[in-house]
């Protein structure tokens, strides 16, 4: 997997996002792919672009990656790179993440693991 393989991925990403295209993620994870989200339990197959659909909706606007390092190993690679989230031209978030990029029977290259945190603190539960 070339560098210029995760940038085109990661344009993908940035594009899906600023137009709110669920379904362009979406399209980075392999079939048998996992998204594993802070807050969440893993999800799979359609959950996956559900999941983009409900943070498109929420009022996301857009986001980043930059890619930090890269490690191939034969039909894998991990991507290690920093993220950031848009909503109202603000920047909401910032982040971590690690991509377990696999490659496809048809010489493509898809996620099949994608994992993140926030650098941010966690913000405080409303008072009861």
């Amino acid at each position: 997997m070339s560098r210029s393989d995760i940038e085109a991925s990661n344009d993908i990403f940035a594009r899906g996002m600023a137009e709110g295209d669920a379904a362009a993620v979406a399209s980075l994870y392999a079939p048998d792919a996992r998204l594993l989200p802070p807050g969440s339990e893993a999800l799979t197959g359609p959950a996956i672009e559900t999941f983009w659909k409900e943070m498109l909706s929420s009022g996301v606007s857009g986001g980043s990656l930059s890619t930090l390092s890269v490690e191939e190993l034969g039909d894998t690679a991990i991507e290690e790179g920093q993220y950031e989230i848009q909503a109202g031209g603000a920047v909401v978030d910032t982040g971590k993440y690690v991509v377990v990029h696999r490659r496809q029977p048809d010489g493509s290259w898809k996620y099949g693991v994608d994992i993140w945190n926030s650098s941010r603190p966690p913000t405080a539960p409303p008072p009861e």
